[in-house]
């Protein structure tokens, strides 16, 4: 059953039993108005509707009340006169805090009561604890999977759209989840005119901008992806195409398996090897919006706003899902708040998210110092994986020196001089490599001119390698990525 259709049956209970108060919790006003009409169909009861534009409706016979009166003070006649009555107000402020307002309708609360009757809040606001003890919350979320399904494929129906493969229906579903019925109308009605068509490649760009509706977070910011060009992590790009289908399968037909989408995935190794850049591969691969998450903005010196900070990150989000989420450097992130309380707590409610969290959130969490990994994050459930990034082995610096080679200088590079290249870049990373032809590549542009590959080669001579500068921390890294992680790129970076 649909979460609208069970909040329909819900409603219809709580005013068939005169549930005195009843918070509709959502911020969907006009999803609120159509469950509150199915259900006083279902009764064959009237229910006043109220809302600020219109006052009050009755909502089985849409006919307005002749009446115009504040909510509270007409309530309270009706009430007065006759009992069996069911209100509900669709526009309602101030009932947060133990103020005046709350108070006088914790009395009508009580007089609805005495009346056996009904008067229903819709708001998506925390309601005061001494109004809210007085009766019963219902939550009416988002759309469903299946609702937004339906949703679509009534607007492909609608418009006689033939560019969106119905097959891409749940994929597309899935991509457009956390939006409201409205919002998704809106999306929909907005990339059908933006591009003149109608495809899943469009959704997909018009579905990035889902922080737009959100507003900013000091702890999370928008990564532009850009042009991703990725040598090596075979072993990750493999992982990844393996994923990509559960990521997106549909909730129901993964329940039915008792699976989950993949959660993320923790990228461990040396330095300018590509980790941070995998988090840029996954959301290019799978058109994705990427997030950068910055813990070490959630540390405030107050008491329990750091906790606090967390909690809004974590469902801002929730809100711009799905997504891929970066963390970088997580281990020097968990502790940029220091060894106390205080971290402790940030790292146990992050611990909590990572094996809780049902948005569709791929996050990529990358470290350079094993040391500091707190071994909870090793636990089953957390991370879907754990990879070793070694440094490129000779096929890899190849596959990068070409790469590089293409992108940045005007000449090309003969097989010879790739092999010789690769033999000057032992024990390089990818940076090392990127920056050694970048060299060539601002010399030719300062001076106007074609560089040369012997320009090209005393670039690499004079580069210091990787493994040359960090010997003994790669040494401790490959001895505990034999045996605790799985290799990055196709062979493990050991050749």
């Amino acid at each position: 059953m649909s979460n609208y259709l069970q909040t329909v049956k819900e409603l219809t209970a709580c005013i068939a039993a005169r549930t005195p108060l009843v918070v509709l919790m959502t911020a969907e006003r006009d999803r609120a108005r159509s469950a509150l009409k199915d259900a006083a169909e279902e009764l064959g009861s009237e229910l006043e509707f109220y809302t600020d534009t219109d006052g009050f409706i009755e909502l089985r016979r849409e006919e307005r009340s002749a009446e115009s009166r504040e909510p509270l003070v007409y309530i309270e006649e009706k009430l007065k006169k006759k009992s069996g009555q069911c209100f509900a107000l669709g526009d309602v402020r101030y009932l947060d805090t133990d103020n005046s307002f709350s108070r006088k309708m914790s009395a009508l609360v009580r007089l609805a009561s005495d009346r056996k009757s009904s008067i229903v809040v819709v708001t998506s606001d925390p309601v005061w604890r001494g109004l809210g003890r007085l009766g019963m919350f219902i939550k009416l979320d988002l759309p469903t999977q299946k609702e937004r399904e339906k949703q679509i494929a009534g607007f492909i129906a609608h418009h006689k759209i033939k560019t969106l493969d119905k097959s891409k229906i749940p994929q597309t579903a899935t991509v457009l989840s956390g939006y409201t019925a409205l919002q998704l109308n809106i999306v929909m009605n907005y990339a059908y005119k933006l591009s003149g068509g109608f495809t899943y490649e469009n959704l997909c760009a018009v579905a990035m901008q889902k922080d737009k509706l959100f507003g900013k977070n000091a702890a999370v910011s928008r990564v532009d992806v850009g042009d991703v060009h990725v040598a090596g992590l075979d072993g990750v790009k493999r992982w990844l195409a393996r994923k990509e289908k559960i990521f997106f399968a549909p909730k129901d037909a993964l329940d039915k398996k008792y699976i989950s989408p993949p959660r993320g995935i923790l990228m461990v190794g040396v330095p300018g090897c590509g980790k941070s850049l995998s988090a840029k591969l996954i959301a290019d691969r799978w058109r994705l919006p990427l997030y950068r998450f910055d813990i070490g903005a959630l540390f405030d010196k107050y008491v329990g706003e750091s906790e606090k900070n967390l909690r809004l990150s974590l469902d801002y989000i929730g809100s711009v899902s799905p997504c891929v989420v970066w963390i970088d450097e997580i281990e020097k992130e968990l502790y940029s708040g220091g060894d106390n309380d205080t971290t402790k707590r940030i790292l146990g409610g992050l611990l909590f998210w990572l094996q809780e969290n049902s948005d569709r959130v791929f996050l990529v969490a990358t470290a350079n110092d094993i040391s500091k990994l707190p071994p909870e994050l090793f636990r089953k459930g957390r991370f879907n994986e754990t990879f070793f990034v070694d440094l490129p082995d000779g096929e890899e610096r190849a596959s990068a020196i070409g790469l590089y080679a293409e992108l940045c200088l005007s000449f090309p590079l003969n097989q010879e001089q790739t092999e010789r290249l690769v033999a000057l870049s032992e024990g390089f990373s990818y940076a090392d490599i990127e920056a050694a032809v970048k060299s060539v590549a601002e010399e030719e542009y300062m001076s106007g001119k074609t560089g040369s590959f012997e320009e090209l080669a005393a670039a690499f001579k004079q580069t210091v390698s990787m493994l040359a500068t960090k010997k003994e921390l790669i040494g401790e890294l490959r001895e505990w990525g034999s045996t605790s992680a799985v290799p990055a790129s196709g062979n493990g970076g050991k050749k």
